[in-house]
């Protein structure tokens, strides 16, 4: 009967030796959150409040919004890439003209530096 006891405990003993360790799960890490480009567009206008724009705000965001991806990407730049934010500026700027025109340098009279 010792020799048994002797067996069962040993076996209990190494059963649980080799068995698989406790691991935690990981805390998740926040990813970065970097604004898409309608809502940089939506920033954008909003610091444009009482300029004359040369289409509707909403038409500006709808154009954005029409030439962004799913994941975000606009002129082949994704949301957290350098540049981002002033691709967006530029093309409301420079490609729809939407009134805004920061884009571009100007001269002390005012005119487009070319």
């Amino acid at each position: 009967m010792k020799t048994s006891t002797l067996s069962a405990a040993l076996m209990i003993l190494s059963t649980s030796a080799f068995a698989a360790p406790v691991t935690h799960s990981a805390v998740p890490v926040p990813q970065q959150s970097c604004a898409a480009a309608p809502a940089v567009a939506r920033a954008y206008l909003a610091a444009q409040a009482g300029r004359k724009l040369t289409m509707s705000r909403a038409a500006v965001i709808a154009e954005i919004t029409k030439n962004t991806g799913a994941d975000g990407e606009f002129a082949g730049l994704k949301p957290c890439d350098a540049g981002y934010p002033n691709a967006v500026r530029f093309y409301i700027d420079e490609v729809i003209k939407a009134g805004t025109d920061n884009s571009t340098p100007k001269t002390d009279d005012g005119s487009t530096k070319h």
